[in-house]
């Protein structure tokens, strides 16, 4: 058996293409159409490359049984509700998020050539996986990105004060470009994500401190509160003294992802559509590309030369660990733990499928 990056004894290493290869036939034979499962398996493996691992190939089973129950929607188009140069709004009709997603950032792509802010909405989308993989091409072209996404059907994070769930993690992403490697933020406004909370519970684990809030307002580490009824609820980011300011950013992000596209908390939808919100903003046509560029490379640089306290590591920039993993993990393989593969190879056996076979590659030296 392989080791990981990290040595750990119970994870196997498979080549890019061979991952991406299987899921992309998973999905199919699952009725995804062919040019919709590409996309689907592409994202996937790529939260794997930059180490979202709860969207990354472990949330194969998921969509494959989100497929099964008609939850994602096989056959329909996007429907345009506004269009104008520099926005356009969607209703994609649960159709697979990662798909629709790559033909909206197509659209922002172009059209942030000849406009110096786009923006889109979309509407009832099924789930969009990993935000940062997102983030890549559009930085890649010089745009600075905002990104959100949230699910109108889910609610786990009470407002600050409160003890009774309303929002849930609501994250948000940027993409900002340098002259060396983009700054790329991703993260909740919660202090985690539901599924950051549901591993530690299927595990059998206490959290690391008390971030969650049992049904009766009391803060706790135990993760199983969150299927209690009724349930306890997440915090916001910064916890119950400060947790005002990620309510805040919650707020912003339901506005964005639910209000904006049009389809939100109102109805009490299933859990199964997405609202997102991305913005892309060409600096060419503001204050120019060059002064954007020295003035981000700058920032990132004197952030780098940071002093650091005694025996510290020095500072890291958002992205900065997830770019070098998937640089690391496409030429050496992207390492899987044997509870990804079990719940994969029970698809596997179901749909008629060979696992992925072993890479032998060396490791990082």
């Amino acid at each position: 058996m392989t080791a990981s990056n990290n040595g750990k004894a119970n994870e196997k290493r498979f080549a890019h293409g061979d991952l991406v290869e299987f899921a992309t036939r998973a999905l199919q034979a699952r009725g995804m159409r062919a040019d919709h499962a590409e996309q689907v398996a592409w994202r996937l493996i790529d939260a794997d490359l930059l180490g979202h691992r709860s969207h990354g190939f472990w949330l194969l089973a998921t969509y494959l049984e989100r497929l099964e129950a008609g939850q994602i929607a096989t056959q329909g188009e996007v429907r345009t509700l506004n269009d104008s140069p520099a926005a356009f709004a969607w209703h994609a009709n649960r159709l697979p998020g990662a798909w629709v997603m790559q033909q909206a950032i197509g659209q922002l792509r172009q059209r942030a050539q000849s406009q110096a802010i786009v923006c889109a909405t979309i509407a009832e989308c099924s789930h969009i996986g990993c935000l940062q993989s997102y983030l890549l091409p559009l930085v890649a072209d010089n745009l600075l990105v905002m990104l959100s996404a949230t699910n109108a059907g889910i609610a786990s994070v009470a407002p600050f004060g409160g003890i009774d769930p309303v929002l849930t993690t609501n994250p948000i992403a940027f993409g900002i470009p340098t002259r060396g490697e983009p700054m790329l933020i991703d993260q909740c406004t919660s202090l985690g994500s539901n599924t950051f909370f549901a591993a530690f519970a299927q595990r059998g684990d206490k959290l690391p401190g008390q971030w969650l809030l049992a049904a009766n307002g009391e803060p706790t580490d135990n993760p199983h509160v969150l299927a209690d009824t009724p349930p306890g609820t997440v915090l916001p980011l910064g916890g119950t003294e400060f947790g005002y300011k990620g309510f805040g950013l919650g707020l912003a992000v339901e506005a964005l992802t639910l209000a904006l596209p049009g389809s939100g908390r109102r109805t009490h939808p299933d859990k199964f559509g997405q609202g997102v919100f991305i913005q892309a903003i060409n600096p060419a046509m503001l204050g120019g590309l060059d002064a954007f560029l020295d003035e981000t490379t700058h920032l990132a640089n004197a952030c780098r030369a940071s002093r650091v306290r005694p025996g510290a590591a020095p500072v890291r920039l958002p992205g900065e660990r997830a770019l070098a993993l998937r640089r690391r993990q496409l030429a050496e393989g992207i390492t899987l733990g044997t509870d990804v593969l079990a719940r994969t190879a029970a698809w596997a056996t179901t749909l008629d499928l060979t696992m992925p076979s072993e890479c032998m590659a060396a490791h990082a030296h």
